[in-house]
Parts: C-alpha cells; sequence; structure tokens
C-alpha cells in the first residue's frame, strides 16, 4: 500500500504553501535534564532543527507560563499570578482570550487545533461546554469534570470536551485501559487532526499539550505524586537515580534566603523518593516521546513535514533534590526556569545548537514571525528566527523572573508563599525577594548556584548594575522589555576598534569579515586591527557589566 502521502499527491490535494503548518508541543513540568531520554525527539526535531541550550520561563508555574505563550507577555502584563482564582487560572485570561495567539492566527488564514491541557481551572472557572475563542477545533481536557472520572492530571479515567462534546475516557482513575492512556489518545487525536487537514489549501497550526511528566492527581489514588508511564514502558528504567550534581541536596545553605535556609537535609528516605519521582518521570517522558514520532511520522506520510514548522518544550521545569528541594517549581533556580526548546521547520539550520538565553515569551512572536501573522497585544518577548539563522545575533536583554505566591493561591501546603522579582542575563542570576532577601549568582563562575554573592563586596558594581536592570523589567511591556546594554561599536580609522559606553562593556570578541580577530576581557575593552580596508564589516560580541551580550556591527571608513 502506498504511504499516505503518496495518494494525496495523486489525488492533487499536495500544493506547495506560501505559509507552514505549526505544531506547537508542549509537555508538563519537564526538567531539562529529561530531555536525554527523549531519544525520538532529538532525532526528529533536534537533529532536524535547532536545540537552544538556554531557554528559560519568566513565571516557573503552569498556569502563568502557559499565558505567556498565548500572550507573548511576562506575567506582570498578561495578569496571570496563579493557577486559581482570583488571582490566576483560567477564570483570570478567560475575559481576555478573545485576543490571545490562536485567535491572532485564525485572522491570518490559519485552521487551529487544540489537544490536551489548557490553563489550569479549565472546566472549574466556566462551563464545562466552553470552547475558547480562536479554535476551529477543541479536545481540552477538563480539570472539574463530574463524578465519573477523574481530570486533566490522571492518565487513565479522565474527560475531554471535544467540540463542545463531554467525553469521558476509561473508567476510574485508578483502572489502568491501555487504550485510553491519556497520552497515546493525544498522539492518535493529533495525527487524525493532520490527516484530516493535510489536503487543505490552508495552514493549520495544533497545540499539543499532553500532561506528562507531570505528577498524576492524588485523588486517583493510583501511584502518589508519581506520574504513571504508558504500560509499555513501566519499569523499563529501574534503578534510575537523579543526577547527583553539586547542588544536589545542597551541603551549606547559609547564604541562601530562608525558603531554602530553612530546609534540613534530605534523609535518605526523601532521597529514596527523588530517585523513585525521577525514575517516573523519565519514563513518563517515553510516552511523549511516541507522540512526537507519531507526529512527525504522520506529517511525512501527508507529505506535509517539509511544510510544517515543529516546537517542542515544556512550561516550566522541576526540582529533583538540588538545593534540598525534594520536588516542585516556582523557586528561581535553573532547575526550575530552565526548559527544553527544539525548532525544526522550513529555512531553519539543521542540527545546531545556539547559546543565546531566549524566553518563553519569545514563543508567540515566533510563531506568528513564521506565520506572517501579527499579535492583537504589545509583545514583551521578540522573534528567534534572526537568532537562529546567525549564531552570533546577541540580542542583549535581560530575562524578567518573577513570582506572586501567598498563602491563599499556594496548591501545595508544602510550597513556601514565594513573592520574588528577578532577573536573568547571559551571565547572571539576581533577585529581590519580598522578604527583603537577595541572591546573586555568577553563573559563568559558579553555573550550580552554591555561592549567593549578594553580600559580596566585589560584586557591589554588578549588583547595582543588576538592580537598575531589574528596576525597568518589573515594570516592562513591549519594546521596554528588549532594551540593550548602552554599548557602542567604535573604531578608530581602520586601524582599530573599541567598544564603549555607559553599559561598562567587560569583555568583547572582535571579528572582521566574520573571522574572529581579537578578544578583549580587561577594561578598556579594545583591539588593534591588521590588514583591515575601507568598507570592511566590523563586529563585536561584547558583554556589559551586568552580564548581558550583545551584538554590534558598523562598516570601516578609512
Amino acid at each position: 500500500m502506498a504511504p499516505a502521502g503518496t495518494e494525496a499527491k495523486k489525488r492533487g490535494h499536495k500544493r506547495k504553501q506560501s505559509r507552514p503548518n505549526i505544531v506547537m508541543i508542549m509537555d508538563d513540568d519537564q526538567s531539562v535534564n529529561l530531555q536525554q531520554f527523549l531519544s525520538k525527539t532529538n532525532a526528529d526535531i533536534a537533529a532536524k532543527g535547532v536545540t537552544f541550550d538556554n531557554s528559560f520561563v519568566n513565571y516557573s508555574l503552569c498556569c502563568p507560563s502557559r499565558s505567556t505563550l498565548l500572550t507573548g507577555q511576562y506575567a506582570h502584563n498578561h495578569g496571570v499570578r496563579s493557577n486559581q482564582l482570583p488571582t490566576g487560572g483560567y477564570g483570570k485570561l478567560r475575559p481576555t482570550l478573545g485576543n490571545t495567539l490562536p485567535v491572532w492566527l485564525q485572522r491570518a488564514g490559519y485552521y487551529t487545533g487544540h489537544i490536551g491541557k489548557f490553563l489550569n481551572g479549565y472546566g472549574r472557572d466556566a462551563p464545562d461546554t466552553e470552547v475558547p475563542p480562536g479554535w476551529n477545533e477543541w479536545y481540552g481536557s477538563l480539570d472539574d469534570p463530574d463524578s465519573f472520572t477523574g481530570g486533566t492530571y490522571t492518565a487513565y479515567g479522565y474527560t475531554l470536551n471535544e467540540n463542545g462534546r463531554i467525553v469521558h475516557y476509561g473508567t476510574t482513575p485508578a483502572a489502568v485501559d491501555p487504550a485510553t492512556y491519556q497520552t497515546d489518545v493525544y498522539s492518535q487525536k493529533a495525527a487524525d487532526f493532520i490527516r484530516r487537514r493535510a489536503p487543505s489549501r490552508k495552514p493549520f497550526y495544533l497545540s499539543l499539550a499532553p500532561r506528562d511528566p507531570h505528577a498524576e492527581a492524588a485523588s486517583c489514588n493510583c501511584a502518589g505524586d508519581n506520574p504513571r508511564a504508558a504500560p509499555r514502558y513501566e519499569g523499563t528504567l529501574a534503578g534510575l537515580t537523579a543526577p547527583r550534581n553539586p547542588d544536589f541536596n545542597e551541603a551549606d545553605v547559609s547564604d541562601k534566603p530562608s525558603n531554602i535556609k530553612n530546609l534540613p537535609l534530605l534523609n535518605q528516605s526523601q532521597i529514596n523518593g527523588v530517585d523513585a519521582r525521577y525514575r517516573a518521570r523519565a519514563e513518563a517522558v517515553l510516552g511523549v516521546d511516541d507522540l512526537v514520532q507519531n507526529v512527525v511520522s504522520t506529517l511525512q506520510q501527508e507529505g506535509e513535514l517539509k511544510d510544517t514548522v515543529l516546537i517542542f518544550t515544556s512550561d516550566n521545569g522541576f526540582f529533583h533534590g538540588e538545593h534540598r528541594v525534594p520536588q516542585g517549581k516556582v523557586r528561581l533556580y535553573e532547575p526550575s526556569i530552565r526548559v527544553p526548546l527544539l525548532i525544526r521547520g522550513p529555512g531553519v539550520p539543521k542540527g545546531v545548537h545556539r547559546r543565546q538565553f531566549v524566553g518563553n515569551v519569545d514563543l508567540a512572536p515566533t510563531i506568528l514571525d513564521f506565520a506572517h501573522a501579527k499579535a492583537g497585544r504589545k509583545e514583551d518577548g521578540e522573534s528567534l528566527l534572526p537568532i537562529m539563522q546567525k549564531k552570533r545575533d546577541w540580542p542583549g536583554r535581560g530575562l524578567d523572573l518573577e513570582t506572586y505566591f501567598t498563602p491563599d493561591t499556594l496548591e501545595d501546603p508544602e510550597d513556601p508563599p514565594l513573592n520574588y522579582q528577578g532577573v536573568r542575563t547571559d551571565r547572571y542570576l539576581y533577585a529581590n525577594y519580598g522578604t527583603g532577601e537577595q541572591e546573586l549568582y555568577d553563573l559563568r563562575n559558579d553555573p550550580f548556584e552554591l555561592q549567593n554573592a549578594a553580600g559580596n563586596p566585589a560584586y557591589a558594581p554588578v549588583k547595582a548594575a543588576l538592580q537598575s536592570l531589574l528596576g525597568g523589567l518589573a515594570r516592562c511591556a513591549g519594546r521596554s522589555c528588549r532594551v540593550m546594554p548602552a554599548l557602542k561599536l567604535k573604531a578608530r580609522g581602520c586601524s582599530s576598534a573599541a567598544v564603549a559606553g555607559k553599559g561598562h562593556a567587560q569583555e568583547a570578541t572582535f571579528y572582521l569579515r566574520g573571522r574572529k580577530v581579537g578578544v578583549d576581557s580587561k577594561p578598556p575593552i579594545r583591539v588593534r586591527l591588521h590588514n583591515a580596508g575601507s568598507g570592511f564589516r566590523l563586529e563585536a560580541v561584547a558583554t556589559s557589566l551586568d552580564g548581558r551580550k550583545v551584538s554590534l556591527k558598523r562598516k570601516l571608513r578609512c
């Protein structure tokens, strides 16, 4: 039998698209260290596209993060500050959902579909049959269905709103039925969507959101707070333990703020629990890996793969014993705020890595750029297409980090009521807490965030620069969120060049006609030029005092 794509071509349905299809896959609570188990995803997307080695989220919690995907805005602008009303959840963003990404894509001529998790509280903050604006097809999991089954956070026995019709899968959350394993059902629905849309002349946008590897609901009385893998993968990673990096069960936390300082060392029983959780999550992402492969295979069969952008990421990271935190997210550190990000598509370089740090605030602008569509809001992020094409394109911005947890917004009573404003640059991480405590880490010299330098006099100038940067980012909107450091590339004829300005350059690498000609890491930052001529292109990648990298360019005049 000929592949489906071949048959489609014979029927004359296949056509050259002026704009690509876009498939956005966002799993749930996936720490970066689990990406190694997604071998099919890495082969099908990363090896055929771009891997962003430094990808972060603005607010490392499900609903604020997913609202950032839908709006292209930081949490302080879209207003979703927790997972539940009155400060967050589906009900908080609901009044403005008519001005979000799927609506903008529809207006630009895209056929849109969503499968899986949406925003926390969907099905609880509004009628179960409500389909949010912007979606031509809708298969959303309900957080608060009737008593027949469980909700979003169960592998079996869950409920979907399918285009306004309530559909139950399985009998009870505890009853294992391989045919209704949630991630596999989403995979089948995605393949069906692609097959049905492939013959159309209209490009499609498919949002695909598996719950794995997020914990299952305790109410399912099945696996505690660990996810169940697809039956074919249960027990396949027996003996696996969480990574034992220097930040695991951190020995000395006396320099940390109280939310960490007050944590005791993990005992052996807790460490065993961390390992069991990591193992369960690693097995759970194997099902996500199959989902990605099925999507790619179906696109290939239908002749759509070369005309489709595929994006894979997660809504936030997760702790596995780092800094004495046995599980969870929300806290400031890398395990929580760092997420995988892979992009493949027409015109995207193949098998390359980009070290520039990027944020989930960039996802909507990037999707809109691929689609040649316009946003209906001020976008705080920026398209990643230029970075994908040029490895020396450093935007020179800081990334805003924020959390607004209070005791009444906590889902887990073990979580601290964190409230902080922070900034991540290419080199530093800095934050102010509502308690008055501060943290500063030099990630070049301390990648595991073991030494809080906020009180170190040697870092006083850096701290002051980061405080100034954060002061602007915490209130930024639109273009003001993307301000570059005040640095300029200057040339003295064709004999020498320098980087100077109020941004206080700390180092720079210089390029002449694309070739590296010098590095200076001791201010004043300058380099001698040899064999340079008028009209030659001069570039520099410079780092400011607050740790932002920026690309500077000019043409020489002799």
